[in-house]
């Protein structure tokens, strides 16, 4: 079977950002690790940050239970790439696409997720996350 055959486009996920505090997260839903191709999953943001101030990033979170996430940094320990900051006024939404790090294919569940930097989000501040990955060519 062909990689293409095996391609899944999830739905979007709304995430809540409103009442979020700096420093915390909002995130999709859990993935199981033995349902995705090795290399293939990536996650699609749109996010609007009208709030002045604020910052919006793209992270990956891993667990082993589904319960306990921890959030997933490179070995080069870079900060997340923001996404988008909120001037006050009318900022338009941006859509990007962010590949999961190689590493996180060693956990069993994996969640994209939006990073609340700077000051608590609020209703007008809004994102949407979609998971786009192949199955395995082969089921165990």
């Amino acid at each position: 079977m062909s990689l293409f055959t095996r391609l899944i486009q999830g739905a979007a996920q709304t995430l809540t950002i409103d009442g979020v505090a700096a420093a915390g997260v909002a995130a999709g839903s859990a993935l199981l690790m033995s349902e995705v191709e090795p290399g293939t999953l990536s996650a699609k943001f749109v996010v609007d940050a009208e709030t002045d101030t604020i910052t919006l990033s793209a992270i990956w979170q891993v667990s082993d239970d589904n319960s306990t996430w921890v959030r997933f940094k490179s070995a080069d320990n870079v900060t997340p790439t923001v996404l988008a900051t909120g001037t006050g006024g009318a900022d338009a939404a941006v859509t990007v696409a962010v590949p999961a790090p190689q590493g996180v294919y060693g956990w069993r569940y994996v969640r994209a997720g939006v990073l609340v930097g700077v000051t608590t989000g609020a209703a007008a501040d809004t994102a949407t996350v979609a998971y786009r990955y192949a199955k395995p060519a082969f089921d165990e």
